[in-house]
């Protein structure tokens, strides 16, 4: 895997919650006048400015402390209900620009879910460094642009017009992720070990220049982009399961991110990125792409069906669905358009009504207390959905809510098949 675990979360993150709190850098010094000599004022305490990386780090914790309360069974329904609000409210925050309102908010209830402050450690189960890394990294002693540069030039010589095309693309696009001061704000960046990355690169830049697609039957946790409709580049994570590169076709699960976040959320957050799980349980390849790129349009889907079944033996009468939020309404607009391709979907704290004839089961799940999305619209959207399921978590909100949303999606969704 050239994911760190549960590290992608964090460029999903950015669409919901805060992080560590930072400032703006200092100004300039004082100018010391001629006589008498002034004394310099010293400069102001400089701290560096929050990024997705922040976000990253800060989101995973709560993320975290909350999943292993959940698992142990000592998050009572008054402690549930408060940090729910909590996080909310945060989210709230975010949204409208007051970062450090959320970020003092979300350190309050990591305090309460963990006991732990949030500047003395990270939650044990989280990979995700307190403080991300700001400044160069080296690969053998060489900036890891060097192995960058290397890859990319010999990747100039493949094909990039024949049936390698999705593939030399996505290597091409991971290769440029070897950059010596990772953007803090592109999670694809900070979150990839770059030694990892790199000798993964090896391999797959090999088999290409011997003709060969690296990604046919491969199994593990990655990041990539395909080509969708309109030549648009759409970045997902992929999770294919051990039991993927067997002979028996295998499903597929589709999980749509909701606004702010992006490929990494389901796969890293919600619950510790339970669905990573889950998913290999059913032996389902986990599909997580960018909800705002493949959500324009029902094409980018096609497009992506075909390339795993270039890849993989798909089974088609096991592909499901799962949005949240922003993408709780694209994966309905999704099944308005290709109903025949989904054997069942599932919308959590969001979603639209779904009517289009021969349209497959459909599962909305609210929140009790969901002030961005609250439960009586996705309650609404699934009466006016025929043969839809309702549920409604009591004591959740519009974020937390998505670990036990898809503890309970996974397993009703694969009760069906096509």
């Amino acid at each position: 895997m050239t994911m760190i675990s549960r590290s992608a979360l964090a460029a999903s993150l950015a669409a919901s919650l805060a992080a560590t709190l930072v400032g703006a850098p200092a100004s300039a010094w004082a100018q010391v006048s001629a006589t008498p000599p002034a004394p310099v004022p010293a400069a102001a305490p400089t701290t560096p400015k929050v990024t997705r990386a922040d976000l990253a780090a800060a989101y995973m914790r709560v993320d975290a402390a909350y999943t292993q309360r959940e698992t142990a069974k000592t998050l009572p329904d008054s402690l549930r209900a408060q940090i729910n609000r909590i996080v909310d409210r945060a989210a709230l925050s975010f949204f409208s620009g007051q970062f450090a309102a959320a970020v003092g908010t979300i350190d309050a209830a990591q305090l309460q879910l963990s006991g732990v402050p949030v500047a003395s450690t990270p939650v044990a189960s989280t990979p995700v460094a307190s403080t991300p890394v700001r400044g160069p990294r080296s690969l053998h002693g060489a900036p890891v642009s060097a192995a960058r540069d290397e890859y990319l030039a010999r990747l100039a010589g493949v094909d990039s017009t024949g049936p390698l095309a999705q593939a030399l693309l996505s290597t091409r696009e991971r290769a440029r992720l070897l950059v010596d001061v990772p953007s803090p704000e592109r999670s694809a960046e900070f979150l990839h070990d770059p030694a990892t990355l790199s000798r993964d690169l090896a391999r797959e830049v090999s088999v290409l220049e011997r003709g060969r697609d690296p990604y046919i039957g491969l199994v593990g946790d990655f990041w990539r982009v395909y080509r969708g409709a309109n030549n648009a580049l759409v970045p997902m994570r992929i999770v294919a399961p051990p039991s993927a590169n067997v002979r028996k076709p295998v499903g597929v699960l589709l999980v749509l991110h909701g606004a702010g976040g992006d490929e990494n959320m389901f796969v890293d957050a919600y619950g510790s990125g339970i669905v990573s799980k889950l998913a290999a349980e059913q032996r389902l390849i986990l599909v997580s792409p960018r909800t705002d790129v493949f959500g324009v349009t029902p094409a980018h889907f096609d497009a992506l069906m075909a390339l795993l079944r270039n890849e993989f033996r798909i089974d088609s009468t096991r592909v499901y669905l799962i949005g949240h939020s922003m993408g709780a309404g694209a994966a309905a607009r999704l099944v308005q358009a290709r109903p025949a391709q989904f054997a069942a979907v599932a919308m959590l704290a969001g979603g639209s009504p779904i009517t289009v004839p021969g349209a497959p089961p459909s599962l909305y799940v609210g929140a009790e207390l969901d002030g961005i999305i609250p439960a009586a619209r996705v309650e609404a959207a699934a009466k006016a959905t025929p043969g839809a399921v309702y549920e409604l978590f009591r004591h959740e909100g519009h974020l937390l809510m998505v670990g036990n949303g898809v503890r309970r999606a996974v397993p009703w969704l694969v009760s069906h098949t096509r």
